[in-house]
């Protein structure tokens, strides 16, 4: 009869671990693939709240207030919905607007006047802070290696080589991280580098501890070249040729002017190597942005000319008269340089906009 009972304990323990197992797989079955076809897009919002923010829904009330879905000409015809939450806790209340392409994640916004209810213990450390988040996102994000390239281990380890109390920019095997530290808020920028190439990857906005931005710019996009046939030097010298035959349409004194008389000085100029879109439209290239700086400030107010140029053929993207207040509105740039998440941004001011009227 002991022998019996042992037997039926066993057994009993053996269906409990079995049941237990099974409810951790369930659970982790459903926080991990966000980007399968059983979750809606506003879902997914509520998943990444919970699991990588780690808000403790259960006490507040999420209140969808806006989803709009659009298939902008960048994404080339791919879905991009966004969505606008509001929390509600005894507590606090907590605005949430987020933005997927393709049904994957790009872009987070949180605002909140108080602390969020959270369902963990947050640490006293920023750094450790942010490897947390890094970690629960990949995991949110459904795979450990997305590309072959992103390493999510090099980016959490790089934190132990800055000091994120101070600006700094550093490099570490494939992963560059840019520490930007304000009085109320720490801004991390992480860009992945190939044959001297950064590309975008993530950026994540600390404020006051609380977690108010994170983006992952890369998920969508592909690289088309690392090949810098033209460097600086000569992309400047481009840029200065370009100038014989340039001219802008100003106002002055109600009448139209067209000014082609002016001068470039040498010194200060902006160059700053970036990746950007080209005809593809889901693969980025790499483009030098130069700003060259005038020796007067001319009709129109223009005081500086940017250029966008390819550094792989060198051809000249755009060329804008800019003034204390941007573009000369006469101006007929043709093809302005498409930033990767100005729409997105945009589109989430709008919604904001709505969402304060209502």
């Amino acid at each position: 009869m002991k022998r019996l009972r042992n037997c039926a304990l066993k057994h009993l323990g053996f269906t409990i671990f079995l049941y237990s197992f099974m409810i951790t797989a369930s659970i982790f079955n459903m926080t991990i693939p966000v980007y399968s076809n059983e979750l809606t897009v506003p879902e997914k919002a509520l998943v990444f709240l919970e699991n990588v923010v780690l808000l403790n829904m259960s006490q507040y009330e999420a209140i969808l207030q806006i989803h709009d879905t659009m298939y902008p000409e960048e994404l080339d015809g791919l879905a991009q919905d966004n969505v606008v939450y509001v929390l509600v806790s005894n507590e606090n209340e907590l605005e949430a607007a987020f933005g997927f392409k393709n049904g994957s994640f790009a872009h987070c916004t949180l605002g909140t006047a108080s602390s969020p209810v959270y369902s963990e213990m947050q640490s006293d450390s920023l750094v450790g802070n942010v490897k947390s988040f890094l970690q629960r996102y990949q995991a949110y994000s459904g795979d450990a290696d997305f590309d072959g390239v992103r390493d999510f281990e090099a980016a959490r380890s790089i934190l132990d080589s800055v000091d994120v109390t101070e600006n700094v920019t550093t490099s570490s095997g494939g992963v560059q991280l840019e520490v930007i530290c304000r009085t109320d808020y720490t801004l991390f920028v992480w860009e992945y580098v190939l044959d001297g190439v950064s590309f975008p990857w993530m950026s994540l906005e600390i404020r006051e501890g609380i977690v108010c931005g994170f983006d992952d710019n890369w998920r969508l996009y592909t690289v088309g070249s690392t090949d810098i046939a033209f460097p600086e030097a000569d992309a400047i010298n481009i840029a200065l040729a370009y100038l014989d035959d340039f001219s802008w349409n100003a106002t002055q004194d109600n009448e139209v002017v067209e000014v082609t008389d002016f001068e470039v000085i040498e010194e200060p100029r902006d160059v700053e190597l970036i990746t950007t879109r080209n005809k593809e439209l889901l693969t980025l290239y790499p483009c030098w942005e130069i700003t060259l700086y005038l020796d007067d400030v001319y009709p129109g107010n223009v005081n500086r000319i940017a250029f966008a140029i390819w550094a792989d053929t060198g051809e000249v993207i755009s060329c804008i008269p800019l003034s204390g207040g941007g573009v000369i509105p006469e101006f007929s740039s043709g093809t302005i340089m498409l930033i990767i998440s100005g729409v997105l941004a945009v589109a989430l001011v709008f919604y904001k906009q709505r969402l304060t009227k209502k």
